[in-house]
């Protein structure tokens, strides 16, 4: 008896997993009909990454062409987006690397029945998000700096930007590493290195400056602690996150958490070469 039971229970779990996955795959008669043009283009630049690899002259040429070859896709699929699932799909999933305009302009090519999907409220959703998107200038929120000052933001005026906002306690040892090699590869007129830090008074900032030998970094601190509002105000959903802007002060990149290929890949920034990104 006992087993019929358990047998019947994974009979009805198998239906509702077969049901549930049909609920959740979209419909193609949503779309547009395509004329093959994406999953054609597509394959032409998938094609390109085994060149990259085999003649690229060095790892910053390569990461370089990796990148842009990368933001190649995303394009072709903002364009197919209301023609073909798989490119409305990496919309969503690289929507961090799009701006607010970008998602609405996308959003407005889909159609009334494909808005209604979960992909199309997803798309929708995202340019009414609280806090920085990409393309969005970065805030220069009020902070102090370790020796009590209020932080002066003009020093970063015409440099790119990379602000790692906290998460200082959970990276390893030889990730701080990675960031000491890398701020001795740049060149501090071009690239400003900031570290938020959260502090509920100086003492406790200065206690932490030095606790991660921060030293080397343009340090601040709004010294409102863990319960400040500025998490919600930056949008952050985990520590360690990374900010990467050009020139004029627009976030590139935003990263969460830290695997050095990924970052160098998305950032150009390597302690191997310093910076290799090319303003836009």
């Amino acid at each position: 008896m006992e087993t019929r039971l358990i047998r019947c229970l994974c009979l009805l779990l198998a239906l509702f997993s077969l049901v549930s996955c049909k609920k959740d795959k979209e419909d193609p008669s949503l779309y547009k009909s395509s004329d093959g043009n994406y999953s054609t283009t597509l394959k032409l630049l998938n094609a390109k990454q085994s060149d990259i690899y085999q003649f690229s002259s060095s790892p910053e040429e390569e990461n370089r062409d990796i990148r842009n070859l990368n933001e190649e896709r995303l394009r072709l699929a903002c364009i197919y987006a209301s023609s073909h699932p798989e490119a409305l799909k990496m919309v969503k999933d690289e929507a961090g690397k799009l701006s607010r305009e970008e998602m609405q302009e996308v959003y407005n090519s889909l159609t009334p029945a494909l808005q209604k999907t979960q992909l199309g409220k997803a798309i929708k959703a995202y340019p009414l998000k609280k806090g920085v998107l990409a393309g969005d200038p970065l805030p220069h929120f009020e902070g102090f700096g370790p020796d009590g000052k209020p932080f002066d933001w003009s020093v970063t005026e015409g440099k790119r930007v990379l602000l790692i906002y906290e998460g200082w306690g959970y990276l390893k040892r030889s990730t701080h590493f990675w960031f000491k090699d890398l701020l001795a590869a740049t060149d501090r007129d071009s690239l400003a290195v900031v570290a938020y830090v959260y502090a509920a008074s100086q003492a406790e900032l200065q206690k932490r400056v030095k606790a991660f030998q921060l030293e080397p970094y343009l340090v601040i601190s709004d010294l409102q602690g863990k319960e400040g509002p500025l998490d919600k105000r930056m949008g952050i959903k985990g520590i360690p996150t990374y900010y990467y802007t050009d020139r004029q002060g627009r976030v590139r990149r935003i990263i969460a958490g830290f695997d050095p290929d990924r970052f160098t890949l998305e950032t150009g920034l390597s302690p191997a070469w310093g910076e290799s990104w090319i303003d836009e």
